[in-house]
């Protein structure tokens, strides 16, 4: 019997050996397609990372809708000494390197599941959510970045040591600084004070409140007073309406953890909904009744993430918003995923576990490889080489007008070379309404294009299109416009603009 018992543990451990082996190797691939992906196109761009760079040069109205502490710590040295581009791929290098540093530390505490925890643990920072919010050059990456250092701390801490307390205090204000979703912490840790009946955490809420007094004092027309006061009653009707579908979407994006982002949307918005309420249910079953397991760090990852998205879904429900997705929800996403991977781990279901880490991989994967396929992207790598190109000079002479916009099909592409003038989208397909992209029609698009196309005679903007369709090149052809083509991208500007 001993010999018996002896060969199913041989077996066991050469099976768990493989399976760990299986887990690194995924691990690795999604190491060096997120590698590749960052050497070939830099931080990812969006409008807002006009919006920072503009408030380091004197823009401080933009503050009406974004968090100081990014354009903050780009305007310091040593990142005030580097040009444009580099401080911005150096800061998103930082928070990305912090990251994975953090993850590594907290491996370390796991003792012989040590490697488990640091290849699953790193495999949520590299899925392809997790990706795209890191990798971008916005204060989401570096909120990313210095909110896994606050659950390392919080989780994985010595709260015995003297300066526990004071440096989570810290990090906590610092916090609301950064990104105004901090403020989920305050009624997180006045919770966390009762279930833990440990006073010290009242400092810790204090301190955040205080930090949040300072904010608003010091920026009162801020992005939060902004949905709250700009609020409009629609009736009961429409705002349940929005519930559903803001908690529908919040359950899509859960399993979009799994079966990507994508996919999920596909799930249909009752069914989505009832799993939503159905896992709401679970977790607060699960918070109620193990209260007193709440040194369990499972507990602490759910309540975390539990709090999170309640107080998220009633700031959308307050303001009559849908920015439901994984741009939002990352650090809900992040402390799900990572007490995913601990209840695997502590149970020995490590099969399992790599049979996810597969699927996670396979979508992000994908991810990569349509990306690498794409022509153009919004991307810092574009970005610098369109700044230094021959076309940025052409577009330069001819604006000869402080007061000429810039329009353009690839607004992300010229907008750090002309942080000094407007730069705007030409005929998107999409429009931003209540935080959600929807499609514009047919007939909004052809009055967009004759709206831009009436500015540009009368000497406000110039065109600048780099996938010109045929009303375009139709256009191109109108004796009253200058149509220039450089490197295959049309201009458009008026005969005789305003000097």
């Amino acid at each position: 019997m001993e010999e018996l018992d002896t060969v199913k543990k041989t077996a066991a451990s050469k099976g768990s050996q493989y399976q760990l082996t299986g887990l690194a190797v995924v691990v690795g691939l999604l190491l060096a397609a997120s590698i590749v992906s960052f050497w070939k196109f830099g931080s990812y761009l969006s409008p807002d990372t006009l919006s920072y760079l503009r408030i380091i040069h004197g823009f401080p109205n933009l503050l009406s809708s974004l968090s100081p502490f990014y354009p903050f710590l780009l305007a310091q040295p040593p990142l005030s000494y580097l040009p444009l581009f580099d401080k911005i791929l150096v800061a998103n290098l930082i928070a990305v390197g912090l990251s994975f540093w953090v993850v590594y530390k907290i491996a370390l505490k796991a003792g012989k599941t040590f490697p488990w925890v640091l290849f699953s643990f790193g495999l949520s920072l590299l899925s392809w959510w997790s990706f795209r919010v890191l990798g971008s050059a916005h204060a989401d990456s570096l909120f990313y970045a210095l909110l896994v250092l606050w659950l390392y701390l919080f989780i994985w801490g010595d709260q015995r040591e003297n300066h526990y307390f004071p440096a989570i205090a810290i990090l906590s204000a610092l916090l609301i600084w950064v990104k105004l979703n901090a403020l989920f912490l305050f009624p997180f840790l006045l919770i966390w004070s009762l279930i833990s009946r440990n006073k010290s955490w009242l400092l810790v809420a204090l301190a955040t409140l205080v930090s949040w007094a300072c904010y608003q004092w010091t920026i009162p027309e801020n992005i939060l007073h902004f949905h709250v006061t700009q609020r409009e009653g629609n009736g009961i009707w429409p705002a349940l309406y929005l519930f559903y579908e803001n908690l529908a979407t919040w359950m899509q994006v859960t399993l979009g953890l799994i079966i990507s982002d994508t996919l999920s949307q596909y799930i249909p918005r009752a069914l989505a909904f009832a799993l939503g309420v159905c896992w709401i249910g679970f977790l607060g079953v699960f918070l109620i009744f193990h209260q007193r397991k709440r040194e369990n760090k499972l507990y602490s990852l759910l309540l975390f993430g539990s709090i999170y998205s309640l107080f998220f879904l009633t700031l959308q429900q307050w303001a009559g918003f849908r920015e439901v997705n994984y741009r939002t929800l990352f650090p809900y996403l992040l402390v799900i995923s990572w007490a995913l991977w601990i209840v695997l781990i502590r149970n020995e279901k490590k099969r399992l576990l790599l049979v996810l880490a597969i699927l996670i991989a396979g979508h992000t994967l994908i991810g990569h490889l349509l990306l690498w396929q794409r022509d153009r992207v919004a991307s810092l790598t574009e970005a610098k080489s369109f700044h230094n190109s021959l076309l940025k000079d052409e577009i330069s002479s001819l604006l000869t007008h402080k007061q000429v916009t810039i329009r353009t099909d690839h607004p992300e592409k010229l907008m750090l070379s002309f942080m000094d003038r407007e730069v705007i989208p030409l005929d998107p397909a999409f429009r931003f309404v209540d935080g959600k992209n929807e499609a514009v029609s047919p007939t909004e698009r052809k009055e967009e294009k004759e709206i831009a196309l009436a500015s540009v005679r009368e000497g406000k903007e110039i065109l600048v299109i780099f996938e010109p369709d045929s009303f375009w090149e139709n256009v191109a052809e109108n004796e009253s416009l200058n149509a220039l083509v450089e490197d295959g991208v049309l201009i458009l500007v008026a005969r005789n603009l305003p000097k």
